[in-house]
Formats: structure tokens, sequence, C-alpha cells
């Protein structure tokens, strides 16, 4: 009878053994069946991310050149004006040179024989070289042409800054000085600091990076851009640079109103944004956290209701470097 009872249990167990195997079998071959499916909506998924990432950098690398457009105008128009002032100047000088020319020809010409002529011919050459000592045409044109070639030295700072700080051909880690970096992301962004905003700096010499200079920067740009917007109408940006044991630290301060509590654990979310529709992706500070981690480094944040937003960016130092004697 028991016999007979295990007997049952044990068929009853190989059939449910055998019913859950064929399930198992079955649910694998349909897996496997929609393995394709699936790679196929992964790739889409990750063309589609890797899409917007692209469409991402190119809008800030939109922004950064209307910057620095904005930027190159302001010098650009005055050494235009002072430029054509000059020529103008130049003209009218012209002019005097031509009157003096005719007044030194009929001076010469004059009948010294006559009584009282070489005087008239000394005090004619003493009007003429007042003449031209009173004139300010020509210390006018050099004060131009003197502003003019500060212009034209902003341009060429504005146009190493910008070549410096895009790199986008160089994909390799360079050694790189995170203060220079500084620098250069805040004159591409100072047309949106500038009458508004009051920009402190404390960069200490620190040891140098090595990094990828156009990842870098962007880190420093989009965090800088951030700060401006967070103070609306205008604040006090505070750009710091430190070394903490074997890292670098950056600190980006704002003014502004400081991060919601419920919008704080979401700011590298990817996509997360508070901006309305059409104005942001939610990808900058996604992306600065993916470039800064990727380097090795770290970021966080402290906020404060009403008192403003403080990034701290760390990278480790390359000891390397420090190793090197002197």
């Amino acid at each position: 009878m028991i016999g007979g009872v295990l007997a049952g249990l044990f068929a009853m167990a190989a059939g449910v053994l055998g019913w859950m195997l064929r399930k198992e079998r079955a649910q694998r071959a349909e897996i496997a069946s929609r393995i394709p499916e699936l790679e196929d909506q992964l790739g889409k998924m990750q063309q589609s991310q890797a899409q917007v990432i692209h469409t991402t950098k190119l809008a800030s690398l939109g922004q950064m050149i209307a910057g620095v457009a904005h930027e190159m105008n302001t010098p650009i128009g005055f050494v235009k004006s002072n430029v054509e002032v000059v020529r103008e100047l130049m003209g009218e000088y012209r002019e005097l040179l031509a009157k003096v020319d005719k007044g030194f020809a009929m001076l010469l010409a004059a009948d010294l024989a006559k009584p009282g002529a070489a005087e008239a011919v000394r005090k004619g050459i003493d009007k003429l070289r007042t003449a031209l000592a009173s004139d300010e045409r020509l210390r006018d044109s050099d004060e131009l042409l003197k502003d003019s070639v500060d212009g034209l030295v902003q341009i060429a700072n504005l146009v190493k800054n910008l070549k410096g700080f895009a790199r986008v051909d160089q994909d390799g880690m360079d050694l790189m000085d995170v203060n220079e970096s500084v620098e250069s992301a805040l004159v591409i962004a100072a047309h949106q600091l500038r009458d508004r905003i009051e920009v402190k700096r404390e960069l200490n010499p620190v040891p140098k990076i090595r990094g990828v200079a156009s990842q870098i920067n962007q880190v420093l740009l989009n965090l800088i851009t951030n700060a401006a917007q967070a103070m609306g109408e205008g604040g006090t940006l505070s750009v710091a640079s430190r070394r903490s044991g074997d890292q670098i630290e950056i600190d980006i301060a704002d003014t502004g109103p400081g991060i919601p509590d419920d919008v704080l654990p979401k700011i590298f979310d990817p996509f997360f944004t508070t901006k309305p529709v059409g104005e942001g992706t939610g990808l900058g500070l996604s992306i600065v956290h993916k470039i800064v981690q990727s380097h090795g480094g770290a970021i966080k944040v402290r906020t404060a209701a009403g008192k403003g937003t403080t990034f701290t960016v760390s990278f480790p130092i390359d000891h390397a470097l420090l190793k090197q004697p002197g």
C-alpha cells in the first residue's frame, strides 16, 4: 500500500518536474526568440540617447559660439570705428600738409632782396611750424591706434581661449592646469556675467591633473553658466581652486535662491530639468557628472534656501608629476 502511494507521489513529482522543465524550456525559447527584437530596441535606445547627448553638446557649443561672438563684437566694433576715424584724421592731415607745402613753396619763391622780405619769410615759416606742431590729429590718431591694438589683443585672447577651450580634435588625456581652464571658461561665459554678476576669484597654485581638456572645460563652463542663470538679475559668482590631499578641488558658488530639497536628489538624473519645456534637455549636469566620474573625480553640492549653491568638483592629481625632481 505504502509502496503504491510512494510510487504515485514519485510519478506526480516527476510529472510536475517534467512540466516545470518544459515550461522553462518554453520560456527560454520565447526569450531566445525575442533576443534579436530586444537587441534592436536596445540599439535604438542607445542611438536615441547618443543623438540627444550629441544634440545637447551642439546646443552648448552653439551657446558658447554665440557668447564668443558677442564678446568679439565689442572690440571689433570699436577697432572698426577707430580705424575709420584715423582714416578721416589722416585725410585731414594730408590736406594740412598740402597747405603747408604750398606755403613753403610760396615762401621759397619770394624775392629776399626786397626790404623786409627775409623777415616775412621767417615769420611765415614760424607760422607754418606752429600750425603743424599745434595740430592734434596725429596725437589723436596715435591714441586711437593704441586703443585698437588693445582691442585686437582682446580678440586674440578670445580666439586663444576658444581654441584651447574646444580642442575637440584631441580625445586623449593631457596634462592641464585647472586654473587656466577656469579662466577660459569665465572668458567664454563673460557675456552672461557682465554688468549683472560680480566674479570673485580665489585661484591658488595647484598641481596639474591629467584629463581631456575639452571635457573638463565643458564641466566648468556648464557649472558657471548654471550659476549665472540661477542668479537671475544679479549676484556674486565665486570661483576657487585648491589642493586637498591628493586631489584638486574647484568650487563654483552662486548667491542664487538655492536648490529645493525635493529637487536636489534628482539634479544629476538624465533628462531631469526644472526649466520650461523646450528650454532644457536635463542632460547638462548628467553629462557633467559622467565626465567627472570618468576622470576619477567626484562632484558634490551644498545648497541653502535663499543663500545660494556651491558645486565642488575634485580631480586626482597626476602623481607622476609630483615624483619629478624640481
